[in-house]
């Protein structure tokens, strides 16, 4: 009877005694674990990258916008719908419940932009003093839009990251004066820095004036292009998007069955946007990463039963001074599982790697955890199994006087 810790010994041995054979096995185990490493990296660094966009955009805040479905100032949407007003928005920070903050904005893009020689095409919004407590979106040099400014439609403006860049590049904008529309405008500020959109537009490439001065000196336009509620009670927020859509209902005429004319779109929503996208490339590229395991143990297998072939002699030997059956099922699955886990080692090793090296180099986010190394032990220890398991069935069915004989 041979005990496990010599069954293991004599897997072990037989591994070190055949490096070439049980190498290409290592190989075949090591490609298809590497490739599911960097999906599982690639995978969660970008749900966390997507959530933290969504993030940026306020979780606490609502977004409404004139028309329904696609028309609701979505890209490609239609621009003409003028179903919001200043007026709503006073109307819904005065009425609604668990609104701690309104703000109103119109917004156009396109807009030509000058500063001496140089000439940009950006968008352009007009916002309030709260639109920078709602968004997130305050001065990082200079100074916000005040209520002075407001009521005097002063001609000033903030500069979002990028438009700086590409007026100033690295020189201070603040107190210049640009032109946008031949209007000139003085530069009050910069805004903190917000990268990419979950749909992946730069948010930085913005200029804000004062929703006054938009309506009034630039747009000329009174309608809004949408609106933004932030709640004060996270929790609460589907309850307040009913309140303000019986609110707007109301308030434009709107009959019972009647289509609304504008949209709200809660942040619940932009995150299962965001997530179901990551999901989509989540799937596509596993199910790439499963193939390779696929055919790594379909490797592992067939190596394993040209070894049961040339080990005959061997084999029936062992059976012939005593190993049962069990002993030798047990030493195959034992090389197998060994061979699997090296090179699931080795393969999230080097994908923890070259995930680092993607995210570095900023050409893929990427997250190394805990989850890799898990995945890695329960995929390899799957294989050794499933694909070790007819091999090691069949050698321990041999014949021990026929082996002999051979």
């Amino acid at each position: 009877m041979s005990s496990p810790l010599r069954i293991a010994r004599e897997a072990l041995a037989t591994i070190a005694g055949n490096k070439l054979r049980f190498f290409m096995m290592i190989t075949a185990i090591f490609i298809g674990i590497a490739s599911l490493t960097v999906v599982i990296c690639i995978s969660q660094g970008t749900k966390q990258r997507v959530m933290m966009l969504v993030s940026r955009h306020g979780l606490d805040a609502l977004m409404i916008r004139p028309g329904s479905g696609k028309k609701a100032g979505a890209p490609g949407g239609d621009r003409s719908i003028v179903s919001l007003s200043e007026d709503d928005a006073r109307a819904i920070e005065a009425s609604v419940r668990n609104v701690l903050r309104v703000a109103p904005v119109q917004n156009q893009r396109g807009m030509d932009v000058k500063y001496k020689e140089r000439s940009i095409a950006t968008t352009v919004f007009g916002v309030t003093t709260a639109w920078a407590e709602v968004r997130g979106f305050g001065a990082a040099e200079g100074a916000f839009i005040s209520a002075e400014d407001m009521m005097l439609s002063s001609r000033v403006c903030l500069l979002g990251r990028t438009a700086r860049e590409s007026l100033f590049g690295d020189a201070d904008p603040v107190g210049q004066t640009i032109r946008i529309r031949n209007v000139a405008f003085i530069v009050k500020g910069v805004l903190v820095e917000k990268g990419a959109s979950a749909s992946g537009k730069d948010r930085d490439d913005r200029i804000v004036i004062p929703l006054s001065t938009a309506s009034k000196r630039l747009f000329a336009q009174t309608y809004l292009n949408q609106i933004v509620v932030q709640a004060r009670d996270v929790r609460a927020i589907q309850e307040t998007a009913k309140d303000i859509r019986a609110l707007l209902r109301e308030r434009h005429g709107l009959r019972p069955g009647a289509i609304d004319d504008f949209s709200i779109r809660e942040p619940k929503e932009l995150a299962d946007m965001a997530s179901g996208t990551s999901a989509t490339l989540t799937a596509l590229l596993l199910a790439m990463a499963g193939i390779s395991m696929l055919v790594g143990g379909l490797v592992i297998m067939n190596i394993m039963l040209i070894s049961v072939s040339e080990r005959r002699a061997e084999i029936g030997l062992r059976r012939a001074v005593g190993a049962r059956k069990r002993d030798i099922t047990r030493q195959m699955l034992i090389e197998c599982l060994s061979v699997a886990l090296a090179g699931g080692l080795l393969g999230v090793l080097f994908g923890v790697g070259i995930t680092t090296v993607l995210s570095l180099a900023g050409i893929a986010a990427s997250k190394a955890g805990w989850l890799p190394f898990a995945v890695s032990v329960v995929c390899c220890s799957a294989i050794a199994i499933a694909f070790g398991i007819y091999p090691a069935k069949k050698a321990a069915s041999i014949d021990p006087i026929a082996a002999l004989r051979s």
